[in-house]
């Protein structure tokens, strides 16, 4: 069950990692917010993934890492013909702290998962 688990979490982080660097995606929804709440919903992704799939479960390390994820995506979309902005660097962030906030309420999930 753990090896599924942790596939499936790195699964995420990679897919959205891919999602966010391919050439311009169209994103569904209100075109002035639908682009900042995907931000949040991957990001939020990301920092639980971060902590349930590779090789540690501390809350504040896996979001830092995942805004530190967001940055580093934020300059790399500039080679791919994406436009880098501040916004989705905050959105990103916001993700990131929804998951570190919500990480003790999945504890027991976790654990759960840690012994199977």
């Amino acid at each position: 069950m753990r090896l599924i688990v942790r596939t499936a979490a790195w699964a995420v982080v990679l897919g959205l990692l891919i999602l966010m660097l391919v050439p311009r995606v169209q994103v569904p929804g209100p075109e002035q917010y639908a682009d900042k709440v995907w931000h949040v919903v991957g990001f939020l992704a990301i920092t639980l993934s971060l902590q349930v799939g590779p090789l540690w479960r501390n809350r504040l390390g896996a979001a830092l890492l995942a805004v530190l994820i967001g940055a580093g995506v934020e300059v790399a979309q500039d080679f791919v013909g994406r436009d880098r902005s501040l916004m989705d660097l905050v959105a990103d962030a916001v993700g990131a702290a929804i998951g570190w906030g919500i990480a003790p309420r999945l504890a027991p999930l976790m654990d759960w998962l840690e012994r199977r």
